[in-house]
């Protein structure tokens, strides 16, 4: 009779449980010490992003600073005075801030499409000329103007002029379509069907939902139009050559680029002076309220990077009797 050391396996079982014991114990800590580190370097990364913020937020209140003092100074806004100078990287305590100061009201105002006279915002009066649904034919005028320059310097981006009438139609609160525009209709019965927003526009990046724009479409757009509260004038003094394509079609590249060069030395100090020089120098008849030489609208755009993280802040400002309003803030974009 054969006997068996139940001893010799009960010490081989033993030796089998302390290894996946050992090897459980191994796994569990590996897991902790992962989970630690992922941890840790979430809480870095919320530490940098926080700091990252507030950094802007200084930035954000420099500029306004530097914007009253503007104010009290001048009352003209131009592209040499020192709000419109890029902020050189500046740096701080873990990384780097930069920053730059942009006149929105030397944009075309895409709310102007829609009601009012696109004119100076410092005049009240223009303060509920939005509130209709009566589409501004001079403004869509101007805004097709400016559609055909981004085509011209665009090699790979044509706007068709109906794309006017379609950001009108997005803007009023109406379900009428005007010529070749777009309502509710032709938005529903896309793939991913949604609405007309009817109503004023919060943000230019709004041009991605209106129909007949591709994302190149509304990147060659973006640098040139800007989304206000309110109908504004052109500041003469910080448009680019485009807008001031826009503003009559009988202002041609060349006296575009004379205008603006004009300025570089001597400022426009009043809108009656840039008609005037319009009609005497190019017989161009332009009406004043469309043009203006100061601004309340400026966009903050700030970048702080710390450590692993990098944040960019852009900040609406309206400057109204020297009186600093932080209209929106934006992470990313504007």
């Amino acid at each position: 009779m054969k006997l068996v050391n139940y001893k010799h396996k009960q010490q081989g079982v033993a030796l089998i449980t302390a290894l996946l014991v050992a090897a459980l114990v191994t796994v569990v800590a590996v897991a902790m010490a992962s989970r630690q580190q992922l941890d840790i370097r979430r809480t870095g990364n919320m530490l940098e992003a926080d700091q990252a913020y507030m950094y802007a937020l200084a930035a954000e209140f420099w500029v306004t600073q530097m914007l009253k003092e503007d104010k009290q100074k001048t009352k003209i806004d131009t592209l040499t005075e020192d709000w419109a100078m890029k902020l050189p990287p500046i740096p701080i305590d873990g990384g780097v801030i930069t920053g730059s100061v942009e006149d929105l009201q030397g944009r075309f105002n895409l709310n102007n499409l829609i009601g009012g006279t696109g004119g100076n915002a410092n005049n009240n009066n223009n303060n509920n000329d939005n509130n209709n649904d009566k589409p501004n034919q001079l403004q869509i005028k101007a805004f097709q103007s400016l559609l055909q320059q981004v085509s011209f310097a665009e090699e790979k981006v044509q706007l068709s002029p109906f794309v006017a009438n379609r950001v009108a139609d997005w803007i009023d609160t109406n379900l009428n379509a005007l010529a070749d525009g777009a309502e509710d209709l032709l938005y529903l019965g896309l793939d991913v069907p949604y609405r007309t927003a009817n109503r004023l526009m919060a943000s230019p990046s709004e041009l991605a939902a209106v129909a007949g724009l591709s994302l190149r479409d509304v990147s060659a757009l973006l640098p040139l139009v800007t989304a206000l509260p309110v109908s504004t004038a052109i500041n003469v003094n910080t448009a680019p050559e485009m807008v001031l394509l826009s503003l009559h079609e009988d202002i041609t590249p060349r006296i575009a680029t004379e205008l603006a060069a004009m300025r570089v030395n001597t400022a426009f100090e009043t809108a009656d002076e840039f008609v005037n020089k319009l009609k005497g120098d190019y017989n161009i008849t332009l009406d004043k309220k469309r043009v203006s030489v100061s601004s309340e609208y400026f966009l903050v755009s700030s970048e702080a990077v710390i450590g692993r993280t990098t944040l960019r802040m852009y900040s609406l400002l309206e400057r109204k009797d020297n009186v600093i309003k932080v209209m929106s803030r934006g992470i990313g974009s504007y």
